[in-house]
């Protein structure tokens, strides 16, 4: 080879060397269109933050969004919100029309199976919970075998489905999350559904005891994990305990910035115990604009 072609060989490389290396692996590509639509943006909730998608006037939309973690996140369009699984490089075209939203909401590009299977079980899930007065009527025990009988047919569903091995051991765990959730809503409004009834059966929600709700990972992975964690530790300060101590007794970092978000936005200068909370936000938060939002709500000058 000649001294030329070596040389050439050599400038090649060193650019494809500095091409993957400058390129940001944390970006994920969304684009698509939005038929019929009455807003002028889209928004993908990111655990603690959020991005915008401007739609033009006939719909469409096209950006990126950078992912600190991969998983389940939430797209709202004109104030419905849909489960979505995003992982960094993913490319995804949506293609929706708003007047037919039940047969015409799907995903092309790369990461679209995974996001249809979620589509799909959103819109199966809002079917069985449709009429969710009738199903919060229901006895503890008839609650859980239809909740369970539901719970089991999204799974076979799930194994029968095309997506990639690695999402359906996620999603198996997610539908775990889910399936708990409910138990947990089931708790909370049963006195609401129940006015005449005796007490809720003291063992009623023993799955919650057999999970972490410390763990890091899950937290950022899995919005309905997200949920139980902070709807314990919100049950927990209604119970007594203070805000510091559940704050000092948390080892995940991202459930203590999930959990001081959920108390900034609670602060009412007019309840006398946000006070207490505010000084624990003040102690345990670094992030300014979180603290510039908590000094706001509590109208200090």
């Amino acid at each position: 080879m000649t001294s030329y072609w070596k040389c050439f060989l050599l400038i090649l490389l060193v650019n494809y060397s500095c091409i993957t290396k400058n390129k940001d692996q944390n970006i994920l590509y969304f684009s698509g269109r939005i038929a019929n639509a009455e807003t002028d943006s889209i928004y993908l909730l990111l655990n603690n933050r959020e991005k915008a998608f401007a739609l033009d006037f006939d719909g469409n939309f096209s950006d990126t969004v950078r992912l600190v973690d991969e998983g389940y996140k939430i797209l709202s369009i004109d104030r419905d919100e849909y489960t979505v699984y995003l992982v960094p490089e993913d490319s995804l075209v949506l293609n929706v029309d708003l007047n037919k939203i039940d047969t015409n909401f799907s995903f092309t590009g790369k990461g679209n199976k995974r996001n249809n299977y979620l589509i799909k079980k959103d819109f199966e899930t809002d079917n069985f919970l449709a009429d969710n007065t009738e199903l919060f009527q229901l006895n503890p025990q008839d609650f859980r075998t239809k909740i369970t009988v539901f719970h089991k047919k999204i799974i076979q569903e799930l194994e029968k489905s095309d997506v990639n091995p690695i999402f359906i051991g996620k999603e198996r765990k997610n539908l775990n999350y889910d399936y708990i959730n409910l138990l947990y809503s089931y708790k909370d409004s049963y006195s609401y559904f129940h006015p005449e009834s005796t007490q809720l059966p003291i063992n009623f929600l023993t799955e919650l005891d057999k999970i972490d709700l410390d763990n890091d990972e899950d937290f950022r992975t899995f919005q309905s994990y997200r949920s139980l964690v902070l709807n314990n530790l919100q049950e927990k300060l209604y119970e007594g305990f203070s805000a510091e101590a559940l704050l000092d007794n948390i080892k995940s970092s991202s459930i203590k910035n999930g959990f001081l978000n959920s108390l900034i936005y609670e602060l009412d200068a007019k309840d006398p115990n946000s006070k207490a909370i505010y000084e624990a936000i003040l102690k345990h938060c670094t992030y300014q604009p979180w603290l510039d939002e908590a000094k706001k709500r509590m109208q200090l000058k």
